[in-house]
């Protein structure tokens, strides 16, 4: 059997928390006998009980006055779901209550799942469920997510809907006076048979004036829009009220009763564990230096430590890099096979981002435990002063976070997560802004840049660009919500702030080891897939015959040098054909790059391998092999300037170097060449790119791994401050770059969604790339013709950001709040 289940709640009542309770899918085995869990989000089987769960948005009502109350509707209506599963918050039991009997109106049976009992219990709220369950005639559960308490209770229902069903009764509000009314809209409108909500509620629903009700009944009722203003008059003028107030008091009033009925209050008016603590966080001169230590801790125990910790994980990539270069086919001296060649472009840049895992998981399991405490919401409260004053909301906090206000977030859920803000001006700055957060992919490549350029001052430098960029979307939405959006409607900020909760290490834990493991899939799936297509638009055309010709006699210089080096050797018959020379010096440099990357019994494998060979990597006393040995050295190293030169000759001449030569006579005056525009056009389709692209463009010698050089084994960082011949100044302009470049295609998709219109998708692509170009270019002009260093650069400009702002703070706001009037 299979049955459709629909999870509702307002919003901080912990409906994610018991999703993943009762169905076991963040899980490795379910705690519940009979459960199977399909890891597609949504599905699973109690026993012979197939279950789709819908986790409908959160809201605190079913109206349409938000964007979430809207979609959570037409889920109901559109899904048909067998039940509803109403999550209520126990510790605040008669807000909740409100959302409650909208719901139990629907015509759809209904469960209510107090969650949260514990931290009821703890504040001394004793809740009688089995009163509760009696006078609401519907299933009362209580449970603890936190604790993994009700889940069995939980299951038990869901395997009884088909019984629940049965026995299910619509449930009735009297509301006295409004009745008549009411029920000459259920006699008058037609409904769908499809529909398996009740009529009554869409009669309620029509009499609320509830737009997305009225426009499915407009289906077949065309004169519906008539007959709710008749309606409506009538009772407006009878009894002089609203029906949407009447109804709304009627709610309120059955939510105390049920409170007064089933609850029992042991400490009322004393203060809560989380009223004391939020006299200290929310206090009016200590919320903003908390917020501030709260990021500097972050960013310390996550970037600075975890970068830390990858010394210890690049070995093992160093080692799966040498291993996938033992198993390519051989080059043949400078000769590089297509298929060799391809494969340590996907290695490079998988290797490029992977290597800063822990760093992610570090940053995952802070946000994690910052959502889990609470601290979210105190947030957006904190910062919704600052905010408005700049053209923002309160509820522009969660989309900025999600976008990488704390860094490591991702632009796409970032703008999704606009919907919810009402206020239509702050919502479409929020759209445009939240591609300027360091989101996850530009992790990487600050780490790639600091690591090469600011390795004594990276915690200065990750200070300046965590704040910088809220400094800049702050100037940008100021900029935008004065101007272009200055025409749009604003709103009030309202939010609800949860009671503060101990994190779980185990849900820590599960939830960072997940976002990790979607990085890891998206390294693995979209950037390898991109990684390709720059692979081929950085291979063709290719080398012109005359460059490849000119390569030709170099090889063929440094064979005769070393065969001239080495002829009068007793072991030249060794080495005295091409076929020998090409194996000995693959041999040579993959011994090089193993000893160096720290593999272990290098030399015991690689005597048992070719021990004729192996004198000649480690000659000792031998005075003959001795000779070969410098030979190959030489050899080896003219071979890594042969393949250096080639490849940046091949790459300059592709079609995408030609693309970053055409942009360097602008990109010059912000101090880029043509490789940093070869990144950044890459990083257009996913800014993992960016990293990926340059890690492999500064890999010098065989890519391979099978180079003599000394920096074979070296990360990508030091091997960028080694080959690129940048300054820190230039990196401190990349980064400033980066900072205000330009949403991926995935972003810009979802702008292009969530604004309706293809002018607001291409102005959000257009606008911070033009003016990331103007500011970098101004930044490094100036700094350059001052003298300054990359680190007092960046000072500079974060300080006369940060004067802007506090500018544009005192600056008398000057706002009109009211709109309609008589059109002219």
């Amino acid at each position: 059997m299979e049955i459709k289940v629909a999870l509702a709640g307002q919003p901080n009542c912990g409906k994610s928390t018991i999703f993943n309770m009762i169905s076991g899918i963040h899980q490795h085995i379910a705690n519940y006998p009979g459960v199977t869990v399909d890891k597609k989000s949504g599905f699973f089987s109690v026993g012979d009980i197939d279950i789709e769960m819908i986790d409908l948005p959160g809201t605190y009502s079913f109206s349409s006055y938000s964007l979430e109350e809207k979609v959570a509707k037409e889920a109901i209506i559109n899904e048909n779901p067998d039940l509803i599963l109403n999550i209520v918050d126990a510790s605040n039991l008669k807000r909740n209550l409100y959302l409650t009997f909208q719901l139990l109106e629907i015509g759809v049976p209904v469960v209510i799942i107090l969650n949260m009992c514990d931290v009821a219990r703890r504040r001394g709220i004793t809740i009688d469920s089995e009163k509760m369950s009696e006078i609401l005639r519907c299933p009362v559960i209580c449970a603890s997510a936190a604790k993994n308490e009700g889940k069995a209770e939980i299951l038990d229902i869901l395997k009884k809907t088909d019984e629940i069903k049965k026995n299910y009764e619509e449930f009735k509000i009297n509301y006295d006076e409004l009745e008549i009314y009411i029920s000459e809209i259920e006699k008058t409108i037609k409904v769908n048979d499809e529909l398996s909500i009740g009529k009554r509620w869409l009669a309620l629903k029509a009499l609320e004036k509830d737009q997305t009700i009225i426009n499915l009944l407009k289906a077949d009722n065309e004169n519906i829009d008539e007959v709710v203003s008749a309606q409506t008059d009538k009772f407006h003028d009878t009894f002089d009220r609203d029906v949407e107030s009447f109804l709304a008091s009627f709610r309120y009033e059955n939510a105390d009763v049920i409170f007064h009925k089933c609850v029992q209050e042991t400490r009322r008016g004393e203060l809560t564990f989380t009223d004391k603590i939020d006299k200290f966080v929310l206090n009016r001169w200590l919320s903003f230096p908390i917020l501030l230590a709260v990021i500097v801790i972050i960013y310390q125990s996550s970037i600075v430590f975890g970068y830390k910790l990858t010394n210890y994980t690049w070995p093992v990539f160093a080692a799966i890099k040498n291993f996938i270069s033992d198993i390519t086919p051989a080059a043949d001296i400078s000769q590089i096979p297509m298929i060799t060649d391809m494969a340590m472009w996907l290695t490079n840049s998988t290797i490029a981002l992977l290597n800063y895992l822990p760093i992610f998981f570090i940053l995952f399991a802070m946000i994690a435990i910052l959502e889990d405490v609470g601290y979210m919401p105190r947030m957006a409260f904190v910062l919704d002063k600052l905010f408005r004053k700049f053209g923002l909301h309160g509820q522009s906090t969660l989309p900025l976070v999600l976008g990488g206000a704390f860094v490591g977030g991702c632009a796409v859920p970032g703008v999704m997560s606009t919907k919810g803000i009402s206020d239509d001006r702050a919502r479409m700055a929020t759209i445009l802004t939240v591609p300027l957060m360091n989101c996850l992919a530009k992790v990487p490549f600050y780490t790639l840049l600091l690591g090469a350029f600011f390795p004594k001052d990276m915690s200065i430098m990750l200070f300046y660009i965590s704040t910088v960029t809220v400094l800049a979307a702050l100037i940008i939405a100021k900029f935008l919500t004065s101007t272009v959006l200055k025409s749009r409607e604003t709103a009030p900020f309202v939010m609800e702030l949860p009671p503060y909760h101990m994190p779980t290490f185990k849900g820590v834990i599960i939830r960072s080891f997940e976002r990790v493991w979607i990085y890891i899939k998206k390294v693995c799936t979209i950037v390898i897939a991109v990684a390709v297509i720059l692979f081929a638009l950085l291979q063709f055309p290719g080398l012109s015959t005359e460059k490849q010709e000119y390569y030709n006699q170099e090889e063929t210089k440094a064979l005769a040098k070393f065969d001239r080096a080495v002829k009068k050797s007793t072991y030249y018959d060794k080495v005295d054909t091409r076929e020998e020379v090409a194996e000995l010096l693959n041999l040579y440099d993959g011994y090089r790059a193993k000893k160096m990357g720290g593999s272990k019994d290098v030399d015991e494998k690689y005597q048992a391998k070719n021990p004729d060979m192996y004198k000649f990597l480690v000659p000792k006393a031998d005075t003959e092999a001795k000779k070969i040995n410098s030979a190959l050295r030489k050899l080896s190293t003219d071979r890594n300037r042969i393949l250096r030169e080639q490849k940046n000759d091949k790459i300059e001449s592709s079609l995408l170097g030609m693309a970053g030569r055409a942009l360097e006579p602008i990109s010059q005056f912000a101090g880029f060449d043509w490789k940093i525009n070869v990144a950044f056009l890459s990083s257009f389709a996913a800014r993992e790119s960016a990293v990926a692209t340059l890690g492999s463009i500064y890999e010098s010698g065989k890519e391979s791994g099978e180079a003599a050089n000394a920096d074979e084994n070296l990360r990508p960082e030091e091997r960028m401050a080694k080959n690129s011949g940048y300054t820190p100044l230039h990196a401190a302009s990349i980064i400033i770059f980066m900072l205000l470049t330009p949403p991926c295609i995935a972003t810009m998709i979802v702008v292009k969604m969530q604004t309706n219109s293809w002018v607001w998708m291409c102005f959000g692509m257009f606008f911070p790339f033009v003016l990331a170009l103007i500011v970098s270019s101004i930044f490094f002009s100036i700094s350059l013709a001052a003298g300054i260093s990359g680190l007092s650069a960046m000072s500079w400009y974060y300080f006369i950001l940060l004067a802007i702002v506090v500018i544009l703070w005192f600056v008398p706001e000057k706002r009109i709040n009211w709109s309609g009037g008589i059109k002219k």
